[in-house]
């Protein structure tokens, strides 16, 4: 038997303002937020002892996870413990399994984590951890290896010695959680079982994998998907389009969508029940659910969130707006522009890379 712990608590601020009102592991990748994939996951591999680390925002992530009937153990953190802090708490508070599964909340991957147990069975230590090649791997923790096993890590190197880098998903031996000492996996327990020199294994996936980090690996990775999901494009069933609008794959039109004639449909992703009027241009962007789009508006490179209220005539160019943003008839929107929840737009933003609070 295989325990699974996914850790889902922190603020992701650098995902602000889509953070701002959802937490990050419900936000939607092709409108399934990205804790379901991870909890399907686990389930299609037989584990069905799954603990979800939770703080920010907790209740949000519990009345989902409610209302999808997943048999999950919520573990609400009282304090900040990081990303280590949890499975400490949590092994101490409950009894695990012999070996403990680790997920991060807020990464894409389509890992076969049956193989990924089986290696680490096979190989007998008592830790795991997943590397992933990118091609630039300054941004992240770079494992350095020999052979199978793992000799070090180095956090954000300038000049890094080696392109796998750690994809934020562990095995762990039950009683080594009795070690940790610190908040972080990467920072603290990780090179604590090293100085004690505790096997760990490196379990190389070559596979889709995606960190959502800040705004533009989300709309990034959301439109990677698309091209390989859904490269003829998808619309819903219970969506409603006009046989006048222009429709050019990949696209994803989910259910309740209506949209009228004369629009232009391209390289989007449309969430549910969102209204989009007459005439309207969407290019490589993503909208959210319960979205409305008024006549001969133009939306291109842009992320629109929750409940946006757009009128005739705007133009967003390479813009984010946060949940329930009112904007007005003809106002223009520039280049790199972030508008936080809430907010009510009635005149032109000209300057680029403004925030609108």
């Amino acid at each position: 038997m295989v325990s699974a712990i996914v850790l889902a608590g922190g603020y992701a601020t650098r995902l602000r303002p889509l953070s701002l009102t959802k937490p990050k592991a419900l936000l939607p990748i092709l409108d399934k937020p990205l804790l379901d994939y991870i909890l399907d996951s686990l389930e299609i591999a037989g584990i069905n002892e799954v603990y979800l680390s939770l703080r920010v925002m907790a209740d949000k992530i519990l009345s989902h996870i409610e209302g999808e009937n997943r048999k999950v153990i919520p573990v609400i953190e009282k304090e900040r413990l990081g990303d280590a802090g949890p499975l400490k708490l949590i092994s101490q508070r409950y009894n695990l399994s012999d070996d403990v599964l680790v997920i991060y909340g807020d990464i894409y991957n389509e890992l076969d984590i049956k193989s990924l147990l089986r290696f680490h069975e096979k190989e007998g230590c008592d830790a795991t951890i997943v590397g992933k090649p990118v091609e630039d791997p300054r941004r992240y923790g770079v494992l350095i290896t020999e052979g199978e096993r793992l000799v070090q890590i180095i956090e954000k190197p300038k000049n890094p010695v080696s392109n796998l880098i750690n994809a934020g998903i562990y095995v762990f031996k039950k009683k080594v959680l009795e070690k940790i000492d610190g908040q972080s996996i990467a920072k603290n327990f990780l090179p604590k079982l090293l100085s004690d020199n505790t096997c760990i294994a490196v379990y190389k996936y070559d596979g889709l994998w995606m960190d959502i980090g800040v705004p533009s690996d989300y709309i990034r990775i959301n439109l990677q998907l698309l091209s390989l999901k859904y490269p003829k494009g998808y619309i819903n069933e219970e969506a409603k389009v006009s046989e006048k609008v222009n429709l050019i794959p990949p696209y994803y039109i989910s259910s309740g969508v209506n949209i009228s004639e004369d629009s232009f449909i391209f390289n989007s992703i449309i969430g549910k029940n969102t209204s989009i009027g007459n005439g309207v241009y969407i290019d490589q962007s993503i909208l959210m659910e319960d979205v409305k789009v008024d006549s001969f508006s133009y939306i291109r490179d842009s992320i629109l969130g929750d409940k946006d209220n757009l009128g005739k005539w705007v133009r967003l160019d390479s813009v984010i707006l946060g949940d329930e943003v009112v904007i007005y008839d003809g106002v223009f929107v520039n280049r790199d522009t972030i508008i936080l929840p809430y907010k009510e737009v009635n005149e032109s933003v000209y300057d680029k890379g403004k925030i609108i609070l």
